[in-house]
C-alpha cells in the first residue's frame, strides 16, 4: 500500500494586554494552521474552519487563503475545533483536531504542536499535491 505522510503545525501565540479593553478583554491572540519549515499546505488544504468559542461573533472562522490563522482578543483560554479541509475528490475530505487555546496571567504564550497525517493510497492528482507540500511517500503492509 502506497502512503504520503504530511506535517501540520497547530499552534498559537497570545499577549497579555497592558490595560483591558472596554469589554474586559485582557489578552490578544493569534491561533494558526501552517506547514512546518517554510513548507506551503495550500497545495493540498482547500480551506481552514475554525470554531470559536460561542461567545464570539461570527465564531465559525472560515479561512480559504494563507496565512491559516484568527486573530481575536479574549479574557479566557478555550478549546476550540479546527477543520482541515483538503483539495481531494476521494476521502478523507477533511480532519478535525481538538485545540487548547490557553492564556497565561504571566508571559506571553507561543505554543505549537506537530500533526502528522497519512494518506493511504491517494489519488495520483492529490499525491501530487501533498509532495508538494513536503509530504514523504512512505510504504506500509498491513
Amino acid at each position: 500500500m502506497q502512503c504520503v505522510e504530511v506535517k501540520l503545525e497547530l499552534g498559537h501565540r497570545a499577549t497579555m494586554r497592558s490595560k483591558p479593553t472596554v469589554e474586559g478583554f485582557t489578552h490578544d491572540w493569534t491561533v494558526f494552521v501552517r506547514g512546518p519549515e517554510g513548507f506551503s499546505i495550500q497545495h493540498f488544504v482547500e480551506k481552514v474552519v475554525f470554531h470559536l468559542h460561542e461567545s464570539f461573533p461570527k465564531h465559525k472562522r472560515v479561512i480559504k487563503e494563507p496565512p491559516y490563522q484568527v486573530s481575536e482578543s479574549g479574557y479566557a483560554g478555550f478549546n476550540m475545533l479546527i477543520d482541515v479541509h483538503f483539495r481531494n475528490k476521494e476521502e478523507p475530505k477533511k480532519v478535525e483536531f481538538e485545540y487548547d487555546l490557553y492564556l497565561r496571567l504571566e508571559g506571553p504564550v507561543a505554543n505549537t504542536r506537530g500533526e502528522k497525517l497519512t494518506f493511504q493510497n491517494p489519488t495520483e492528482e492529490f499525491r501530487k499535491k501533498l509532495l508538494k507540500a513536503g509530504g514523504v511517500r512512505s510504504f506500509h503492509t498491513f
